[in-house]
């Protein structure tokens, strides 16, 4: 790898200088692989007005179980949506009629999650109905899989077939666990209001969806506390932003209606915008989002991308931030939709991924953008754009975008949707000595306690007194999703000292020496492991007498909300399994 030298800076994070010295920054290698890894489809558009120039995504999941991680395009209407099928050896094969989801129509957003915690990963798209049909509400999709290589839409009878009665909506979708009750919950943002282009400039389809854990949702909008009716939603994220476990509801929103909701932890949300210092937002037209631990402080931070300015909030503690996009190098990024959080390099730092891009000539096709961006850390909280050195060469409108490591050589991928416009898959050729790596994936189907995929889990890995932090979220990044895996860039740390994995129940799981360079799953205890040592024991049982009447997660193993005779039993049946 190359290397370049950043200038030694002093910065002034909420009236404490932080002195930073030399540091050393080094591109990663990307190559475009769109076509040798048989990728090469096309956007197209059929919408009205000016919603056509908002759409591309796709999501990214292992469909099949296989080890690989697949592909699902939104084609956007004129063409079906496609399915890329890892083949394992670098190529991927479209699946979409085989597996039942190639009839064209007019597609926005997607997101994966297994909601109903079958072990097989589930893709909820936001639509407007067939590519002949005019545009209308209760198009949605939810693909159930069905674990034999085909998905059935069951998005009607799972009542989350739309969000607002009076006409179509959804510019995002993202999973998350609110109510740590172990099933996936499901918030979908929307832009327009009332069926109307240029109507009224309020949206009624910013909707949350509580999974009742028999494959159906119920609308609990109101009753937890997110009803946003001004809110112009472009991409939601449920994330654990304070420490408590119980993740926040982030939405980025056109028009200054970005919000900040705190999880309550009892099924409620706060609206914590002003506090967090998001609202009244200073991009303006917030568009996508990506969340992670740029600093390596423990705390996860939140980038925002906009028309020109974004934002790089710095997580404070205690649902606030200092906002530090400027002194970062990262705030001018153009018109600004999908971004990502990826150690691109490998070198122990966050680095910044975002694509922009944005035709006012309509009968431009396609436009010619401005490049996307690659933000290198340089480990001292600032940034430099190492997009032409790295070969992240990008220059379409792109909109979503996802990390996917889709030959498991453990550096980061990058796929980027773009409105009108072919698709591109940009594979990470970063090697060296400094580059070692560690990718987690986890499985929590011993535990019913656990969201699937390790949705909420949080991973700390030290090596030589350095600790690094990850979360598996579903993260609406702009209207696509990565990969739900833990990477670690390690630099040259070929062994991680302590691994320290965080259940959503409080559960803690330590592992020490684990090699570096490997691809791993972890598997969660059943439930009744309240230490998380994978056996259930007298050690068990001691923590669940301490906690007896109270309502600690940990030991509430059937989780009615509070700890008594039946988690007894319960942990009882198991001992010494």
């Amino acid at each position: 790898m190359t290397s370049r030298t950043a200038k030694a800076s002093i910065l002034c994070v909420s009236g404490a200088l932080l002195c930073a010295a030399t540091v050393q920054a080094s591109p990663p290698i990307f190559t475009d692989q769109t076509a040798s890894a048989g990728v090469t489809c096309s956007h197209t558009f059929v919408f009205p007005g000016p919603f056509f120039k908002m759409i591309a995504g796709g999501a990214v999941g292992d469909f099949n179980n296989d080890g690989f991680q697949d592909l699902f395009v939104v084609a956007g209407g004129l063409t079906p949506d496609l399915l890329y099928i890892n083949n394992g050896n670098g190529t991927f094969t479209d699946q979409a009629t085989a597996w039942g989801v190639d009839e064209p129509h007019q597609g926005c957003a997607a997101a994966t999650g297994d909601f109903d915690g079958d072990g097989w990963l589930d893709i909820y798209v936001t639509s407007w109905g067939l590519t002949a049909d005019n545009a209308a509400a209760g198009k949605n999709r939810l693909y159930h899989n069905n674990g034999d290589n085909t998905f059935t839409d069951v998005a009607a009878s799972a009542g989350v077939a739309m969000t607002d009665p009076d006409g179509p909506n959804g510019l995002g979708a993202a999973f998350g666990d609110y109510d740590l009750d172990g099933d996936l919950d499901l918030f979908i943002t929307a832009w327009f209001a009332d069926g109307a282009f240029g109507g009224p400039l309020m949206t009624a389809g910013n909707r949350l969806f509580q999974n009742n854990g028999d494959g159906t949702f119920t609308d609990s909008t109101v009753t937890a506390g997110v009803d946003c009716p001004l809110v112009h939603g472009f991409a939601p994220t449920f994330a654990d932003m304070n420490g408590d476990r119980y993740p926040e509801l982030m939405i980025t929103g056109d028009f200054q209606t970005t919000r900040y909701f705190t999880n309550n932890g009892d099924g409620t949300f706060t609206d914590n915008s002003v506090l967090a210092g998001v609202s009244p937002d200073p991009t303006t037209n917030a568009m996508g989002m990506a969340v992670g631990d740029f600093n390596n402080d423990g705390l996860f931070d939140w980038y925002v991308t906009s028309i020109n300015v974004n934002a790089l909030y710095l997580n404070m503690g205690g649902d606030t931030y200092t906002e530090m996009a400027g002194p970062a190098g990262v705030q001018l990024g153009n018109w600004g939709w999908g971004s990502l959080f990826g150690d691109y390099n490998n070198d122990g730092f966050l680095d910044i991924a975002e694509t922009n891009g944005f035709c006012e000539d309509a009968s431009c096709s396609p436009c010619p953008c401005t490049p996307s961006h690659l933000w290198i850390n340089n480990g001292d909280l600032t940034f430099t754009d190492m997009f032409a050195a790295s070969g992240f060469d990008h220059t379409a409108p792109g909109k979503g975008m996802s990390n996917i490591d889709y030959d498991n050589d453990g550096d980061l991928d990058v796929v980027i949707f773009s409105y009108d416009s072919a698709m591109q898959l940009f594979r990470n050729d970063t090697t060296g000595a400094d580059t070692n790596w560690l990718r987690l994936f986890f499985d929590t189907q011993a535990n019913g306690r656990l969201a699937p995929n390790g949705f909420g889990v949080k991973v700390t890995a030290t090596t030589g007194g350095i600790s690094r932090h990850a979360q598996i979220t579903g993260e609406c990044n702009y209207q696509s999703v990565s990969e739900f895996s833990a990477h670690f860039g390690l630099g040259s740390s070929t062994v991680i000292d302590e691994l320290l994995i965080e259940w959503p129940n409080g559960v803690v799981t330590t592992m020490n020496n684990v090699a570096a360079n490997q691809n791993m799953t972890i598997v969660a205890g059943a439930p009744g492991d309240c230490n998380g040592d994978g056996a259930i024991d007298t050690a068990d049982l001691g923590i669940l007498i301490a906690a007896f009447g109270s309502s600690t997660l940990i030991a509430d193993i059937n989780g009615d909300g509070t700890v008594d005779t039946a988690d007894l039993g319960q942990l009882i049946a198991n001992f010494g399994s």
